[in-house]
């Protein structure tokens, strides 16, 4: 988090690409030619800078003085809780034509709180955001019926385009993506990389005025050690898959089937290609985007990605294991639908109190996460910062906006018109919750922000 806020920073406020200023505070850096720089792909901090612009900006023009982790969490909204907010209206709408309107809420529920999407999407990470973008592409290309205009295609390439510009592994799906668009439409591939283009530009002409060359990353310029051993093996890290990686990212203490069992009826979603009237190209491009990022992340040197909940590398591929998920067969939906209960309830554990357990915990639960919620040790939210609520009230917030959701969404099933407009005044009410309790914009009032001042955020990298 803090590599990708310090280029924000350095864009904005200097006008550069160097963290000079600031880079004592993170080990996730780069050094070229005496000076220093983010190692992190740059899409994550360039949809930060509006959000950090218009703070700054607005801040100027009330005189107001927002904190540093007021504007932490302006480019984290923007960065990251945005964009996991549309993914999960896209796989929903994906998911409705398909299945059932009641079994694609429950599977679009069990991304959104059941998966590490949930705690990854309050954090200023760019995986979430690479996620969306990734996904956002293939339904374009899902809308777009073969022979169709040329502008969906080129809104593919350009979402896909920002999914690497996020996070370079995303190109593995990408790839997959191509070959998709290429079996429903030939020229497809084509105007998907020109589409492509604006993105793929800024990634080199980044890596031309930070390192020196187009196709040289901050990844290739690393000074800790440990990192750029790691980075030097393989490609860019990756080897061969390793069995044992793999069975730590599916089935360890920080697994993916441990913090999110339901996500093992993937594979028998597959069986639904022999079903008529199955979806079969898109079945199949979920279960190949699922099984290239799998093997691609046993085969990386750091197979869980340090300090986290659990496998930080696979959540651009989460939203097709949860598409694979939902077509499995419907004798196993009361079965999928009770661990997706149990994984809301260990994901909101986890965010709750923290979200990034050190990495030498060996059992997140049992070591963290458990022992805090006895102690009512919860993480800090705009909720307990900016409004002051302490204790359990944050929760209480959390209590109120689920409410409100479950009401609006039992509304919606009614027909009459009057219980239809309660679900539209509860939702606009939820949506000013969300704004109210989640932006950090404070800029009306001059109070003291003394106590804010001290919180610098959650610090990722320093491990």
């Amino acid at each position: 988090e803090t590599s990708r806020y310090d280029l924000v920073q350095a864009l904005v406020d200097e006008h550069t690409t160097r963290i000079d200023r600031t880079h004592d505070n993170t080990g996730d850096k780069a050094f070229y030619k005496g000076h220093w720089y983010s190692d992190k792909a740059p899409g994550g901090a360039l949809l930060g800078v509006p959000a950090y612009a218009a703070l700054r900006g607005v801040a100027a023009l009330t005189g107001a003085q927002p904190t540093r982790w007021q504007y932490w969490r302006a480019c984290a909204f923007l960065g990251a809780v945005a964009p996991a907010i549309l993914l999960v209206l896209l796989l929903l709408r994906f998911l409705r034509a398909y299945v059932d309107e009641w079994w694609a809420l429950t599977i679009a529920l069990g991304y959104a709180l059941g998966t590490i999407a949930y705690p990854f999407a309050s954090l200023y990470f760019s995986h979430v955001a690479a996620a969306c973008f990734l996904f956002a592409s293939f339904f374009v290309l899902w809308r777009t019926p073969p022979g169709s205009r040329r502008w969906p295609l080129l809104l593919a390439g350009l979402l896909a385009g920002w999914a690497v510009l996020l996070e370079y592994p995303a190109a593995l799906g990408v790839v997959a993506l191509l070959i998709y668009a290429g079996a429903r439409e030939r020229r497809a591939p084509f105007l998907m990389a020109l589409g492509a283009l604006p993105p793929a530009l800024i990634l080199l002409g980044y890596n031309w005025i930070s390192f020196g060359a187009r196709f040289a990353i901050g990844y290739s310029k690393l000074t800790d050690p440990y990192f750029r051993s790691g980075m030097s093996q393989g490609f860019a890290g990756v080897t061969w898959p390793k069995p044992g990686a793999l069975a730590r990212i599916l089935a360890g203490p920080r697994g993916l089937l441990r913090l999110s069992p339901w996500l093992a009826a993937a594979p028998f979603g597959l069986w639904s290609l022999r079903r008529p009237g199955a979806p079969r190209r898109e079945l199949a491009l979920g279960g190949a985007i699922a099984g290239l990022f799998l093997l691609y992340n046993a085969g990386y040197y750091q197979p869980l990605g340090g300090t986290t909940p659990g496998p930080r590398f696979l959540i651009a591929a989460l939203p097709f294991f949860a598409l694979l998920a939902a077509f499995a067969p419907r004798a196993s939906r009361p079965l999928i639908a009770t661990m997706i209960v149990c994984s809301v309830a260990l994901l909101l554990l986890a965010t709750l109190t923290a979200a990034l357990p050190s990495q030498h915990a060996s059992d997140p639960l049992a070591d963290v996460w458990l022992p805090q919620l006895a102690a009512l040790d919860l993480t800090n939210t705009t909720a307990s910062l900016a409004w002051r609520l302490t204790g359990g009230l944050p929760l209480l917030v959390l209590v109120l906006a689920l409410g409100c959701a479950l009401l609006a969404l039992f509304a919606t099933t009614r027909p009459q018109a009057a219980v239809r407009r309660l679900a539209l005044g509860l939702t606009v009410l939820l949506a000013a919750g969300v704004l109210f309790f989640s932006y950090p914009l404070d800029l009306v009032s001059k109070a003291d922000t003394s106590k804010l001042s001290a919180v610098p955020g959650p610090v990722v990298s320093r491990e």
